[in-house]
């Protein structure tokens, strides 16, 4: 009997892959005493209670769809729940911090009695703007900014904004103008000063949050994703990060180097470090070649204001 239950729960596992959901087991399951024994010898894990995947799947996937994943599952559940700030966010695919991703969050009536609790924490939010966003009952995608930027610092919020702009195919003025609207929600003011310095440019998160930092360190605002001719092989240009012009004319590009870049396959086309940091370093010297200087910075640098402050001050990058 064991053999053929251990067959039916991995079939039941890859079923719920193809859905890109977790296999769910409550008590009233019968194999859920298999399912536990199968969690007991490292065959599957559980990344949320009652809910199990294989492990070698869930490694490959990123905290984002890991996150995705325990939300439509809970959906399936629960399908009259409302997720919401940065669970939505996740679900509308807006740029969130990994760190941010252990809770989720859910909208409920002003007069819902359920705690939140260590995993699940509930807002009453009233009667709000709601949408499908991969499946998933959800809040719009302007109420979701909004509460997002009531609540984050400015760094994360910047990430948020810049990605709703991008993601959303949403102007500024119309995030703003929504914003505006709300001025009876607590904190909208703060959440408008950031989608004030929100950008569509922004290629990703980080790159949004090291210009979240030159902004508080009050540095010259950067022109994003620069076109930079080749002018050694003509061809495709290459593009900046960031780009300062300066008032003697010196160019001075920003670069912001992610390991992603080196180890993601995605990016890397099949590459490896050595062919991937060459392809850098001769990206670099055309850069040079067009008279730009380039100041490369590390994420690490950036969550350093200290550190991003002395290089861009090195490289004569201006106060604002």
């Amino acid at each position: 009997m064991r053999k053929y239950s251990t067959s039916s729960i991995y079939q039941a596992l890859d079923q719920a892959d193809r859905q890109r959901l977790c296999l769910t087991v409550t008590p009233r399951d019968k194999v859920q005493r298999q399912v536990y024994r199968l969690k007991d010898d490292g065959e599957v894990i559980s990344p949320w209670r009652g809910m199990f995947v294989f492990p070698d799947l869930w490694e490959r996937l990123s905290p984002d769809e890991q996150t995705r994943r325990i939300v439509r599952t809970l959906a399936k559940r629960y399908p009259h729940w409302t997720f919401c700030q940065l669970t939505a966010a996740v679900m509308h695919g807006l740029e969130t911090s990994y760190a941010d991703l252990h809770t989720l969050h859910v909208a409920v009536s002003d007069d819902c009695i359920t705690r939140s609790t260590a995993n699940i924490v509930r807002h009453p939010l009233g009667n709000v703007e709601t949408t499908m966003a991969d499946g998933v009952l959800v809040t719009s995608l302007e109420r979701t900014a909004l509460d997002c930027l009531v609540e984050l610092d400015f760094k994360r919020g910047l990430a948020i904004a810049d990605s709703v702009l991008r993601v959303g195919h949403m102007s500024q003025d119309e995030l703003v103008d929504y914003i505006c609207s709300k001025s009876d929600v607590v904190g909208w003011d703060r959440a408008l000063r950031v989608a004030l310095q929100a950008d569509a440019r922004a290629a990703n998160g980080g790159e949004s949050v090291a210009r979240a930092t030159m902004i508080e360190l009050g540095f010259m605002l950067p022109d994003l994703q620069v076109a930079v001719p080749n002018v050694i092989e003509g061809g495709e240009p290459y593009y900046a990060d960031f780009m300062w012009n300066l008032a003697d004319g010196t160019r001075v590009a920003g670069e912001l180097d992610g390991l992603d870049k080196y180890v993601d396959p995605q990016m890397t086309r099949g590459k490896n470090v050595a062919q991937v940091m060459a392809e850098e370093r001769r990206r670099e010297s055309r850069l040079g070649a067009a008279n730009v200087r380039v100041v490369r910075f590390s994420y690490d640098e950036v969550l350093d204001a200290g550190k991003l402050e002395r290089l861009l001050t090195a490289y004569g990058v201006p106060r604002a």
